[in-house]
């Protein structure tokens, strides 16, 4: 199964790989809507459609924007596009990340070898495959990582983690690039092991402002993207909690669809937890659903790590509700398990 762009890109930032910031602006969505985020990106930007092919840039997928009228323009002519034939889902703006040199690498099954392969070359971008074929000395392949060079050796380990951990056919970053002396991966195609799909909640077709599976344990996760929905679930597992569900409310999330996602956490347990991290998604907005959900649900727990657009006032507006946020995931976890656990240990006194 292929994954859209926005999707590995969530993952990949969820697994610590840099990625540039982005907005992900859906089909049927007011522009307007997105100016001031677009401004607040900066210039120049990357308009990229979200199409499950490849060659977008050749066939028009792909366009750089120099001004906020470029941006709005140039969304919506891809918006408008179709792209060898598919219609975008969606239109992903990223910020340009400045780089000298681009660089290609890509993790892959070897069915002769029976083992995981990597593919590197220290040339990458949108001509690679005709680089490969007039410079096949200048590639690399092997399923030894301490084969490449010694300086990406680091960036493929924690590639191969991701393509283990998430049941991958396929990850390929074409290109990735090196800015301030980090990595940044610039492009990310993902293709999910379709008999692995049962336990890859994240790569089910529900839409992206609809995914919910439920997981059977007692703290409910709500997040706006695959990945932070993964990490988050998987950090509360090594603390030993057990998830109730999957929900990804996607980005550019409303007052509505949060309070939505809460009633369908209510259903099955008494508490949740929130990672709500930048990107498109309006911190008011988040705000706003969680206030009203919990001024009518007092005794649901409700435990935020916010950030993001408009951060300062939606932390406002719910401090002034008596709901504490917190800044990352980690303190977001720490306070999980100090409340819930401490409950416990107070029960057990009693």
């Amino acid at each position: 199964m292929k994954v859209q762009e926005y999707v590995a890109k969530d993952i990949l930032r969820a697994e610590g790989v840099r990625v540039p910031k982005s907005i992900l602006i859906l089909r049927n969505s007011d522009l307007q809507d997105y100016v001031e985020a677009l401004k607040k990106l900066g210039f120049p930007q990357v308009a990229k459609a979200q199409v499950l092919v490849g060659g977008r840039m050749k066939a028009g997928g792909v366009l750089v924007s120099k001004t906020i009228e470029q941006a709005i323009s140039n969304v919506s002519k891809i918006m408008d596009s179709e792209i060898k034939g598919e219609i975008p889902e969606g239109v992903l703006v990223e910020e340009f990340v400045p780089h000298e040199s681009e660089h290609y690498i890509s993790i892959t099954i070897d069915r002769s070898l029976r083992d995981i392969v990597f593919v590197y070359s220290s040339h990458g971008g949108i001509d690679i495959e005709e680089f490969t074929k007039t410079h096949p000395e200048e590639v690399v392949k092997t399923n030894r990582v301490n084969d490449l060079p010694l300086e990406v050796r680091a960036f493929a380990r924690r590639l191969y983690d991701i393509f283990v951990k998430y049941d991958l056919t396929l990850l390929e970053i074409n290109p990735f690039v090196e800015s301030n002396g980090y990595y940044y991966a610039l492009d990310a195609v993902f293709h999910v092991d379709d008999s692995a799909l049962y336990r890859q909640w994240w790569a089910g077709e529900s839409s992206v402002e609809d995914s919910f599976v439920v997981l059977g344990g007692d703290v409910g996760v709500i997040g706006c993207g695959a990945g932070i929905v993964m990490a988050t679930i998987d950090a509360l597992t090594e603390h030993g909690f057990k998830p109730a569900n999957f929900c990804d409310i996607g980005g550019g999330a409303t007052a509505d669809t949060l309070y939505s996602a809460l009633t369908k956490v209510q259903k099955i347990t008494n508490k949740a937890v929130l990672n709500i991290f930048g990107g498109i998604t309006d911190c008011l907005e988040i705000a706003k659903g969680v206030t009203e959900f919990k001024s009518k649900n007092p005794s649901f727990e409700i435990y935020i790590r916010l950030s993001g657009n408009n951060e300062v006032i939606a932390k406002k507006l719910l401090e002034e509700s008596g709901i504490v946020s917190t800044n990352d995931m980690k303190e977001l976890i720490e306070s999980v398990d100090r409340r819930v656990k401490g409950v416990r240990r107070d029960v057990v006194r009693e």
